[in-house]
Order: structure tokens, then C-alpha cells, then sequence
């Protein structure tokens, strides 16, 4: 299901989520689909047009004894390159 409409321009918006390292990434993707359908896309009022899922890059990381809010993040060195299609 989306919401784009024919010609529109968007944007691409990045999102990181951390979730415990033996959770299944397929019921992950079912849960995020699942509260953005809920909230986002079936909205009329939502921003939201579309998602998906990049799988091909899914780090585990360990984080401290007290960990703080958004320590885990700092853990990688995160360079996301994307590149437009000609």
C-alpha cells in the first residue's frame, strides 16, 4: 500500500530502529508495517507516503553497563551513501 500520487516529488527520509540482536527482522518489519499503517499511511492527516526495508545492512553492536538514550547508534561508524539513478 502507498500513497504517492503520479508526479509528485518526495523525500527520503533515513530511519534507524535497534531491536535485541536475536529478534526475528521479518517480525520486525511485520511490527513497523504494522504501527505505520495503523498511524501513517491509512491517515489522511499522515506525512507518510510509502516505506520499506534496507536489509542488506544489519550491524550488532553491545552496548555499555548503564547505557544512555541513543549510546548504541554511536557504537558504528554509520556512512550511508546513496547515489540517484540515471
Amino acid at each position: 500500500m502507498h500513497a504517492v500520487k503520479p508526479n509528485q516529488q518526495v523525500r527520503i527520509l533515513t530511519i534507524q530502529i535497534v531491536v535485541a540482536a536475536d529478534a526475528d527482522p521479518n517480525s520486525v518489519a511485520d511490527e513497523m508495517s504494522e504501527l505505520l499503517s495503523e498511524n501513517g499511511i491509512c491517515s489522511e492527516t499522515s506525512h507518510i507516503l510509502d516505506w520499506r526495508y534496507l536489509t542488506e545492512y544489519q550491524p550488532t553492536v553491545t552496548a555499555s553497563d548503564d547505557p544512555e538514550e541513543g549510546e548504541v547508534f554511536a557504537l558504528l561508524d554509520f556512512n550511508l551513501t546513496i547515489n540517484e539513478k540515471e
